[in-house]
């Protein structure tokens, strides 16, 4: 079930659609028998399984990469080790993943960024990839970037998908220093992902209740504002771009439009028919944030 709740919690790389539905059903079906039994511990287990990330499947398509890069250190938070990699010289482009992601998603950027004159650098955070622990949260994948970031020098770009933009955003509003930033179908709030979450799985309101305040206990009540893009749009002064999927399954379109409503130094690409994590490899897509970046700026 962990599975199941994780794929629909966030961007599992695509399955079937007859499995996905399948696996969701099965869930819903679970979660739904449980709270019969108790609401409190039905809620519970959803808390424990939310903050419990599945791994993305390997190997991933752009797998042959990780052998050409550049460089590859291990950056150490708290007791776990996380991989980070580079490609490349010139001013740095940072991959942030998504909930159940990782760093090797942004693969098809590698080439392009580097001929345009750019450092790539992407990693895994807790519970990502190839990254140890079990589970992880927003706040540490903040943390996280800005551990990243201050290992390879100034950022001069961060590339964002889905609720990693939740985290480079609370990174940026905790002092990290981009020049530029894409964010790829972001989702407008934590909260707003949590009543999707609740959607998907059928939950009642007793049982997402449970979760919640469950978060609020570990996070404090003030955790939905401090994981909130609308809320953070005032320390977003930097150029960027929001990519707005009309047929995205997993974060709702109007969601995302809300978020571009409040970041006024960001332009807005839509598309059609890429859904969740088509993004991620669109050649569309990587043409209009190369634009956007130029050249770099070399100086002597």
């Amino acid at each position: 079930m962990t599975s199941q709740l994780n794929a629909h919690f966030e961007n599992f790389p695509p399955a079937p659609r007859t499995a996905r539905n399948a696996g969701l059903a099965a869930t819903r079906l679970a979660l739904q028998l449980y709270a019969r039994v108790s609401p409190e511990k039905a809620g519970r287990l959803v808390h424990h399984m939310a903050l419990k990330p599945s791994r993305l499947p390997m190997p991933s398509r752009y797998e042959y990469l990780l052998d050409t890069a550049d460089s590859h250190t291990q950056l150490h938070h708290g007791s776990n080790t996380l991989p980070v990699y580079s490609w490349g010289e010139g001013p740095v482009v940072l991959g942030v993943h998504g909930w159940a992601g990782a760093g090797i998603q942004y693969g098809a950027w590698v080439e392009p960024l580097v001929q345009a004159g750019y450092r790539v650098v992407l990693f895994d955070a807790p519970a990502h990839g190839r990254a140890q622990g079990d589970s992880t949260n927003l706040f540490e994948m903040a943390e996280v970037i800005a551990k990243v970031a201050t290992s390879v020098g100034r950022v001069h770009g961060v590339l964002a998908h889905s609720m990693g933009c939740l985290a480079v955003a609370r990174a940026i509003a905790d002092g990290l220093q981009v020049s530029y930033l894409a964010m790829l179908a972001p989702p407008v709030s934590l909260a707003a992902v949590m009543d999707n979450l609740g959607r998907q799985l059928g939950l009642t309101p007793s049982v997402l209740a449970v979760h919640l305040q469950l978060m609020e206990e570990r996070f404090g009540k003030t955790l939905w504002d401090r994981l909130d893009l609308q809320t953070l749009s005032p320390s977003l002064t930097h150029r960027g771009l929001i990519v707005i999927d009309n047929d995205d399954g997993s974060i709702s379109p109007d969601d995302s439009e809300r978020v571009a409503n409040s970041w006024q130094q960001a332009a807005v690409l839509r598309t059609q028919g890429l859904g969740h994590h088509r993004l991620l490899w669109s050649p569309m897509v990587i043409e209009t944030v190369l634009r956007d970046l130029g050249r770099p700026v070399h100086t002597v």
